[in-house]
């Protein structure tokens, strides 16, 4: 089941994100800074339950079994250099590991375009690590291009990453 994101799913969505880092990212980042995320939970929860008691973000969870098994988090585009307030944004999207590949991700995905389309935006954008090439193809499949020249550098943990974006019409999906 996909629903709104309710104040008190906030344990869940930080757990999800956590351990979807966790498995994602392996070979990307360093062992030691993964492992240290755990450490991040009581803060990750406290930022969500404030974000979704202020409703400031619009944030959708797939639940299994009454368990929160994953969750996407759209908005108006972070970027500087959206104009016209009519670009929206896949700011996050995390499902646990096990559930890769069952729909879950696609079934997120469709509730955050939804999402963004009743909020009027007429475009949207993603920011995906250049080397997650897992999410990459999930995003090449639902219709997103990669930006010519969007490449920005990112540090975590100590190794040094890049992200790409993506754009897509919202007019087309």
């Amino acid at each position: 089941m996909i629903r709104k994101a309710l104040p008190c799913d906030a344990p869940a969505i930080a757990q999800v994100h956590i351990r979807s880092w966790q498995h994602a990212y392996r070979d990307l980042m360093p062992a030691h800074y993964l492992d240290s995320l755990d450490t991040t939970l009581a803060r990750r929860e406290t930022h969500w339950r404030r974000a979704l008691e202020s409703e400031q973000s619009c944030v959708w969870v797939a639940q299994l079994n009454e368990q929160v098994i994953g969750w996407i988090c759209v908005g108006a585009s972070r970027d500087e250099d959206s104009t016209g307030g009519d670009v929206g944004e896949i700011e996050a999207l995390y499902v646990i590991a096990s559930h890769w590949h069952t729909g879950v991700g696609l079934a997120l995905w469709n509730a955050g375009v939804r999402a963004l389309k009743a909020q009027g935006f007429k475009r949207a954008t993603l920011w995906v690590l250049s080397g997650n090439e897992r999410a990459r193809r999930f995003y090449q499949r639902v219709g997103c291009l990669e930006e010519t020249g969007s490449r920005r550098p990112l540090e975590r943990g100590g190794a040094s990453l890049a992200e790409v974006r993506y754009g897509f019409s919202l007019s087309a999906t």
